[in-house]
């Protein structure tokens, strides 16, 4: 009898703890879509507490990090974007945040001061980007790059375009297996969405 009850109640704890983690998961779906929208509207304060609430609920993951360095960025805080885009790079994985986290990385080290390290995070955005995406879409980047002439308003702004493009893409991709992405990778199918 015993050994019977004993993966019952398994069971019982891994519901309750599945229904805490389904709590967890809608709270970051709704703070990081929130945060979203704020921040594409230029409110970035309460963008950033809806990121940081993301984070709060669902810790693990990258993505509330690399928005809160975003916003954090855009209010002209490097040192608390510095410190959200260390926590999403110490969490990276491959998420859809990848490219937002290493162009993110390199604006912040350019505005900090820190030229080489700055330049070195600015190539792996420019390699990754044309690896992961569309080498045609960073032609200017590289240029600044290249040239090492970098213009940091420019620069900030040409990198939010290119994340902005290539995150609308994989949105699209993942709602209705069209775009971009699925020429690249084939169309979605209702087994592999």
């Amino acid at each position: 009898m015993r050994k019977l009850l004993l993966p019952g109640m398994l069971v019982i704890v891994l519901a309750i703890s599945g229904c805490a983690s389904i709590k967890q998961y809608d709270t970051y779906r709704k703070d990081m879509w929130n945060g979203k929208k704020l921040l594409g509207d230029g409110e970035y304060k309460p963008a950033l507490e809806g990121f940081l609430s993301a984070a709060k609920a669902m810790p693990t993951q990258p993505e509330p990090y690399a928005f809160a360095a975003t916003a954090s960025f855009k209010m002209n805080d490097v040192d608390a974007a510095s410190g959200y885009i260390q926590e999403a790079v110490k969490l990276n994985r491959p998420n859809d945040a990848y490219i937002r986290i290493l162009g993110y990385k390199a604006l912040i080290l350019l505005k900090q001061g820190k030229q080489k390290e700055g330049m070195d995070a600015l190539g792996d955005y420019i390699q990754a980007y044309q690896k992961e995406y569309a080498p045609q879409n960073v032609r200017e980047v590289r240029s600044m790059w290249r040239t090492k002439n970098i213009d940091l308003s420019a620069l900030q702004q040409l990198i939010d375009e290119e994340i902005w493009v290539y995150e609308s893409d994989i949105e699209q991709f993942r709602r209705s297996g069209t775009g971009w992405f699925a020429a690249k990778y084939g169309v979605a199918t209702p087994t592999n969405r």
